[in-house]
């Protein structure tokens, strides 16, 4: 019989397993607080699960596994970068970013992306496959436990690392849905962000299934033609459509939206862009993150100077636009917005 990835199971799914093991329903609660509160994975350190049910744990069951290979910290120590291998040798990247002693890890859900968003340099992976929710909890795991070396903890999770959270929408829930356990890590759905390039179609499943769990939108244009050029995505479901999604999802939410506008000079950081992108946000209650573009190797894209991020960011201020200019974080180790392409990947496959 095949073994089961154990992580990837919640509460419920657990105690159904185990009933139908011959177990009870209390082992189940002892073996999950293990794994993900007391967050250890080795079967045989469980002290209050007897050795007989180690055993059937040990026949029945695998820890998926995540290894550890590199951790870069960038020069302001605000921003660390994790790289992990993954079971079938491939490589994913996490990031952990501090801001006034706060705590936010950006996850991975996917290995590459299909999104193929032509400024972002995970698009220059390609697509290997989805993550479990085993690999995605993996990451979340390791970094507490980084954390609490420190006496510190994680204080909110973004999905934003490599992929597009939507495609791999029933893991990137279920991970959230474990985490949020009370047995388990009891992190509150309010600290939660998905990110998406737009997937419609589950944007409007999203509106029906979440209320807690915040949604950030990649935007970077209203206008069709410039995110026809830089977001694929776009040709399927336009602005129009993906602005119809956002506002029935904030009717029935009530949720504030992130919007995140990368500014690339010479294509979308012009004032005209900036009154644009405030018509289109007055519909909305909602946050808007300037980031100014990182480069990538091999794209064509610049920075806008400073003068015209700021430039670009009163406009929308004066037009009472919720708007931050972001500071850029962890250029320096290629961990900043648009930068994740697990190098060790690309360089062994070269």
């Amino acid at each position: 019989m095949e073994k089961i990835d154990i992580l990837g199971l919640n509460l419920e799914e657990l105690q159904e397993k185990f009933l139908s093991l011959g177990l009870k329903k209390f082992n189940a609660n002892q073996v999950f607080d293990w794994l993900h509160n007391k967050l250890e994975f080795d079967f045989d350190k469980f002290s209050n699960v007897s050795k007989k049910d180690r055993e059937i744990l040990q026949k029945n069951f695998f820890v998926e596994k995540l290894e550890f290979k590199t951790h870069q910290v960038s020069e302001d120590k605000e921003t660390e970068k994790f790289l992990f291998e993954l079971n079938d040798k491939k490589f994913i990247e996490s990031v952990l970013i501090t801001h006034k002693n706060r705590y936010t890890l950006c996850v991975s859900s996917q290995i590459g992306c299909l999104m193929n968003c032509d400024f972002c340099a995970t698009a220059l992976m390609g697509y290997e496959r989805n993550l479990s929710v085993s690999e995605i909890l993996l990451q979340y795991y390791y970094v507490q436990k980084h954390l609490l070396k420190r006496g510190k903890k994680l204080g909110n999770v973004v999905y934003m690392g490599m992929g597009e959270p939507f495609s791999n929408y029933r893991a990137v829930l279920s991970s959230i849905d474990i985490l949020n356990s009370p047995k388990g890590q009891n992190f509150s759905k309010r600290n939660f962000t998905i990110s998406t390039s737009g997937v419609v179609p589950v944007i409007k499943k999203f509106t029906l299934d979440e209320s807690q769990i915040h949604l950030a939108i990649s935007l970077h244009s209203v206008r069709d033609e410039i995110r026809n050029q830089i977001m694929p995505i776009n040709k399927t479901w336009n602005v129009s459509k993906l602005k119809e999604a956002l506002l029935e999802y904030q009717k029935k939410t009530k949720n504030r939206i992130t919007f995140e506008y990368i500014l690339i000079d010479e294509l979308n950081s012009e004032p005209k862009d900036a009154r644009e992108l405030a018509d289109f946000l007055s519909s909305f209650n909602c946050l808007v993150n300037l980031i100014p573009y990182n480069p990538v190797g091999g794209k064509i894209y610049k920075t806008p100077s400073k003068a015209k991020q700021r430039e670009f960011y009163k406009i929308l201020k004066d037009k009472n636009v919720n708007v931050t200019l972001r500071e850029t974080k962890g250029q320096d180790i290629a961990a900043a917005c648009g930068q994740l392409r697990a190098e060790k990947q690309l360089k062994r496959e070269k």
